[in-house]
This record gives structure tokens, sequence and C-alpha cells, in this order.
């Protein structure tokens, strides 16, 4: 059984180094250690035929810091926070945006040889399988352990077990906490995980033009995915490239296995962006695309919606998305079709307007139309700093 992991295991970790080394050269280790971070600014805005208009104004950011390597190890850690300035209508983001204060979402300790690193601690992952969420004030994390490998030529290897998940927020007004309680993007979400899951993620890169990602995730005694996903650069004059992408899942629990397959072409010519993809379930079981909201890498995901209805049993989906720059002001434009087994069919049409004042200041907005039989909207506003 795997030892269960603290943040007391990992204080003590830090303190043995410290009396094992030198302190001056300790003091060099902190010294050079680097310092980033990001202040954000969001405002985001729901207005739906059922429950009106709703609103939400917050602030906050991100600082994390990690040490100079000493003898191969590394200490690292960042701290949230969020604070709410105002929420008008309804309250419709208890469990992704309505938090204030703080949170440590990254303490661990690393140690690298060679093409190897074991991290074990309180982390950000961001595989396809197992990833954590940014899109809202407070990012995801996991606590857990991860060993990452490239001895081997153009390809990349990760092993993962999680066991602890932090969420946005707690539902009552603060940031998530650490527990065993797992993000999903299917209708498992907030699944609890006694024993956590673990994960083998691969990469690579040896055929030319060729990019390969497969992976596997055990969410132990719930379910089984496995997802591979193959893009090819056809080096035409409108870079020209195809993807192919397969999730299955089986599961521990009593529902039936599912299968999802993707295809999409894309490219870009003179300034334009263009993407056409398709997706479909074919079987009588949903897919589990993995952990945390992150882990939602469907070519068919939409802006808000994400892949939700691509992932369920015997779904259809169809997107389309062409985007430009004009005087460094990017614009996207996203419209997906949704064909859901039970005739509720429905679509989503994003727009996206991103310019950069400079190179670390942003102004993103998104703005979404829905169309399920009522005519539905959201606005999101955006502006981060990054130092």
């Amino acid at each position: 059984m795997i030892k269960k992991l603290t943040i007391t295991s990992l204080v003590a970790s830090a303190c043995i180094f410290s009396n094992v080394y030198a302190n001056n050269t300790l003091e060099e280790t902190f010294k050079n250690g680097k310092v980033k971070g990001e202040i954000k600014s969001y405002f985001f805005q729901e207005d739906y035929d059922a429950t009106g208009r709703s609103s939400i104004m917050h602030f906050g950011g991100l600082l994390n810091y990690e040490t100079a390597s000493f003898n191969g190890v590394t200490l690292g850690s960042t701290f949230q926070v969020s604070s709410v300035a105002d929420v008008n209508g309804i309250n419709k983001f208890v469990s992704d945006e309505d938090a204030s204060g703080s949170v440590m979402s990254e303490a661990f300790i690393t140690y690298s040889r060679n093409n190897t690193s074991l991290k074990a601690g309180r982390q950000f992952i961001g595989t396809p399988l197992l990833a954590g969420s940014g899109s809202r004030m407070i990012r995801q994390s996991f606590q857990g352990y991860t060993i990452t490998n490239s001895d081997i030529t153009d390809t990349k290897l990760m092993v993962s077990y999680v066991n602890r998940f932090q969420t946005r927020t707690n539902e009552a007004g603060k940031p998530g906490k650490f527990t065993k309680k797992f993000n999903t993007n299917t209708n498992l979400d907030g699944l609890t995980l006694n024993d956590g899951a673990y994960s083998l993620y691969l990469e690579n890169k040896s055929i030319s033009n060729l990019n390969i990602e497969a992976q596997y995730l055990n969410a132990i005694d719930v379910f089984a995915s496995t997802y591979l996903n193959a893009k090819y650069d056809l080096g035409t004059t409108a870079n020209l490239y195809v993807v192919g992408q397969h999730i299955s899942t089986n599961y521990d629990i009593n529902n039936p296995s599912g299968n999802f397959f993707a295809a999409r072409v894309g490219g870009d010519y003179k300034n334009l962006t263009f993407k056409l993809s398709a997706t479909s379930n074919t079987s009588n079981g949903d897919v589990e695309s993995g952990l945390g909201y992150g882990s939602d890498y469907s070519l068919a995901a939409s802006e808000i919606g994400g892949g939700y209805y691509s992932y369920l049993k015997d779904n259809k989906s169809y997107q389309v998305g062409v985007g430009t720059t004009i005087s460094n002001i990017g614009i996207d434009l996203l419209h997906t079709e949704n064909k859901v087994n039970n005739g509720n069919d429905n679509s989503e049409t994003d727009l996206i307007v991103s310019y950069n004042f400079s190179k670390d200041l942003n102004f993103n907005i998104l703005h979404a139309a829905f169309d399920g039989g009522d005519k539905n909207y959201e606005t999101r506003v955006k502006v981060t700093y990054k130092f």
C-alpha cells in the first residue's frame, strides 16, 4: 500500500536536507531561487432565460517560489488568493468562483538526476487524463507523486499517483481544500476515491511531423480510461494537419463501458487559422475523460460546455473554428453542435477576443451563446498580469 503523503512529511524531508548540508550552501540555494506570480481580475456574467442575469466580480492571483537545485533537490510552493468584490442576481458561482481567501496549492520536493525527476507533494498536473483546470481564479491541484523520464529519444514518460484533490471552492465562500473528492467532466463529477488514482502517460515525437500521446488512468475501484491522440503535420502551404483521437472507459461500478472517437483537420494560411472536428461515442456507456476539469481534451470541446456532451453515450458532436490576428488583437470564432441521444440537441457559439498590452499584461473577453430551446448567454472578461 502506498504510504499516505502529508505536508508534514514534506517539511520533515526539508529539515533532513537542512541538517545534512552546510547552512551557507543552503542559504545560496534559497537565495538563488526564483519567484514568479500572476495578478488577475475576472468578471463573469450569465444571462439565462430560466434564471435571469447573474454576475460576479473578483480579484486575486498566485505567487510561486522554487529554490535553486541543491544536489538535484529543489523545494517549491504556490499560494493562490481570491477575493470576491460583488455578486449580483442568483449566485450561480458557488462551486467554481465564489471564494474569498487563500490556499497553498503547491508544496513539493523534487529530486532530479540525469533525465529523471521525482516530485512529491501538492502540485499542478497537466496531462490528458489527469489535469487541474486553470480557467477560474483558483486553479485545481493534486496531492501525490509524479515521476518523469526522458531517457528515450524524443519520448517523455510520466508515472503519477494522486490521493487528494483541491477544488476551486469549498462551496461555502472559501477556496477548496485537499480532499478525496475529485472533479470529472461527466456525471461522475464529485466522486470520492478512497484509494486515489494512478496514471501512466507517454508522449513520442520520434517520427517526423507526428506527435503521439497515450495515457492510462485508473481511478481505483471506480473506472479505468485509456487515451490515444495522434497529430500529423502534412507540411503543405496552408500548414495542414490531421488529428485522430480515441478514449475508452471500463467501469468497476455497474456502468456499461464507453468508446469515443474523434477526428480533426486544421491549418493556417495568410493569418487565418481554421479547424473542423467531429466526435462520436459509439457505445451504450459514457466515457470518462479523466480527473480534474482540465482533463477535457475532446476535439469538439467548446469554451463553456467543454466536451461534456461528446463524452455521453451514443452522442455525436461537430465543431468548426476560425481565427485571425489584426494589429495584435486575436479574434477566434467557434461553433459546436451536439447531437444528443435523447433528442435534446444543442449548440454553443463562442467569440474570443484577446489583446496583449505588453509581454506580461493580457486582456481577454469571451462571449458565448447557447441554443437548446432557451436562448442563453455567458460573458467572461479577464485581465491578467504575470511577473
